[in-house]
């Protein structure tokens, strides 16, 4: 179903209130008329000129012009709006030559100075830098800085997990890596030095990597546990205590989450990208675990391992259970013939995205059908906890046909589908922006209508990739920018193409697009306040090392940027990697 025409009456609308009846459109100097009724907004050019897709069936996506102006979302900075202004690199820190995957740098106050340091994953080695970019401390996964090798022999995938997960005031960090190691094991916990934690590191499953990893208090005791999901078969979700023990009732799947028969047992496979995330979806102030699946399914549970029941209508009685058809009453009955959805590079997202004070989850999943694996894009969920939908949410949204979908090669990965949720209209709820196998960046309206698309991409060779974005204002003014790095395919720091920064407003239009050393980032960045000036900075990881002594991790200014409105700050949303919008 073609969401252009819906969405044409609430853009305009929003824009002749916020801005009033003639306004000049900023970039394409379009103007409106006093009838705010010459709205051109379907099949706008993206980066290369490319608009979106035409529809293509139920719950396929079409037009999604940018939209202009962006009207505000948040309160504005407390001296005032600036012009917009380009990201400008300030520092490229010291490193090895380790690589990064999807590792998004994180920014915690771990040194106790009051202001943020810079903890990076990249490849076998943890990185801790001070807010100036000094070194702090590095260890090979697995090792305690103190004694650590230069390199270790496993990779982390994921974003390193930063907190007080104690509540005790001093800061732990948790990563996971691949068990094929020297050490054989795929957990670990920090303390502030790099130095391991008693207890740690830890295994979980069998020749598997732990790409999925996050902290949440999900048994209401006032301390945090560590969740992860592994790739492989399962059992795949796991609760660790502090001390490295496995919670009571995990790891998830077991035969105490299955249901009476008839209805189906509960079943699952791992996660590849990040597949874990933590939000109260039951409203009793604890945090619950979801966790989502190489298969058609994901599954929600308490701390205790309990699955979450499925609405009446479902003949499998927990979400863990029930196949993710897009056809709703296919989902109900539990089998049929149609398209569904597998949750393979899907990191969930919990939020309440339509306003109506209950929180749902996000998914970004692969478009497949019962008749066939073959990806045909991603498909972009939102679902209420029992697996009802949201009105504007049933079907969920198909994107388009994949550029690529396979082995792009050098240990470049295909773009993953990871979705970052914020208010960019000014309306209630959140918009979805996640980028998709087809080239594209897309924004959908809190109710399930297109909202833009930005093209970053038109072809499988050279490959170019898109990271998870940031949604954060960048100038001042309260309507919140989207930013994303590019990554290329290409031979180690021989990009095929450039690789670049980009910065678009909550419009979806091109303010600005740096190029970025050697085949880009795939992992987000992150912002934050680094020297406690008021103004923010940048940290990219790149996927490449510069060498000769500088690592892959750099510092950017970001002339104009306040902390007034950092809506979606780093990969996951945050440094617990919940993906959790309370």
């Amino acid at each position: 179903m073609a969401q252009s025409a819906s969405i044409l009456p609430r853009v305009v609308a929003t824009i002749c209130a916020r801005r009033g009846a003639a306004v000049t459109l900023g970039l394409f100097a379009a103007t409106w008329s006093a009838a705010c009724g010459e709205a051109s907004g379907s099949g706008g050019a993206g980066a290369e000129g490319q608009g979106a897709g035409t529809s293509s069936g139920a719950g396929d996506t079409g037009g999604g012009g940018p939209v202009t102006p962006p009207p505000p979302a948040c309160e504005a900075a407390a001296g005032g709006a600036t012009e917009l202004q380009a990201p400008m690199l300030r520092a490229t820190l010291p490193g090895s030559w380790d690589e990064n995957w999807l590792a998004s740098p994180t920014l915690v106050d771990i040194d106790g100075d009051g202001k943020l340091d810079i903890v990076a994953a990249r490849h076998s080695v943890l990185y801790a830098y001070g807010s100036d970019g000094a070194p702090l401390w590095q260890t090979a996964w697995g090792s305690s800085a103190s004694s650590s090798p230069e390199h270790g022999s496993t990779r982390m995938w994921a974003s390193a997990v930063v907190g007080d997960f104690a509540g005790d005031g001093s800061i732990e960090i948790a990563t996971g890596s691949d068990a094929d190691g020297d050490s054989g094991q795929n957990i670990a916990l920090y303390d502030s030095n790099g130095e391991l934690m008693p207890g740690w590191p830890q295994h979980f499953g069998g020749a598997v990597e732990v790409r999925s990893i996050a902290a949440a208090d999900v048994d209401g005791d006032g301390v945090m546990e560590i969740l992860v999901n592994h790739t492989s078969s399962g059992p795949v979700t796991a609760v660790y205590e502090l001390d490295g023990t496995v919670h009571d009732n995990w790891p998830q799947v077991q035969p105490s989450c299955d249901p009476p028969p008839p209805a189906e047992p509960c079943w699952d496979f791992g996660g590849y990208n990040q597949n874990i995330g933590a939000g109260d979806l039951d409203g009793d102030g604890v945090l619950d675990v979801v966790s989502s699946y190489d298969a058609i399914g994901f599954g929600i549970f308490r701390g205790d391992g309990t699955p979450f029941p499925t609405a009446d209508g479902f003949v499998d009685r927990v979400v863990t259970s029930v196949e993710a058809y897009h056809d709703l009453a296919l989902s109900q009955q539990g089998y049929g013939t149609g398209d569904r959805s597998e949750f393979t590079y899907s990191p969930p997202v919990i939020a309440d995205i339509d306003g109506d004070g209950d929180m749902e989850v996000v998914l970004a999943g692969d478009h497949e059908s019962s008749e066939s694996t073959d990806d045909q894009g991603v498909t972009v969920w939102v679902l209420n906890a029992d697996m009802t939908r949201p009105p504007g949410w049933d079907p969920p949204k198909n994107t388009g046909t994949p550029l690529l979908y396979g082995d792009v090669g050098n240990n470049i990965v295909i773009t993953a589908p990871s979705p970052a949720v914020a208010d960019l209209d000014g309306e209630p709820g959140l918009e979805i922006v996640v980028p998709a196998y087809d080239g594209k960046m897309y924004a959908f309206a809190s109710n399930g209508d297109l909202y833009w698309t930005y093209t970053f991409a038109t072809t499988a060779s050279p490959y170019t990739g898109a990271s998870e974005p940031l949604i954060v204002d960048l100038n001042g003014d309260g309507a919140p920018e989207v930013l994303f790095t590019t990554f290329t395919s290409g031979a180690p720091a021989e990009p095929d193409v450039a690789a670049h920064l980009i910065v678009l407003d909550g419009g979806g239009n091109e303010r600005e697009k740096i190029e970025i050393f050697g085949r880009g980032s795939m992992a987000a960045p992150a912002v934050g306040d680094l020297d406690g000036d008021g103004r923010l900075e940048l940290v990219l990881s790149l996927k490449d090392a510069l060498g000769g002594g500088q690592g892959g991790v750099q510092i950017w200014d970001l002339p104009g940027a306040s902390t007034n409105c950092i809506l979606w700050g780093t990969g996951r949303g945050g440094p617990l990697r919940q993906g959790y919008v309370p």
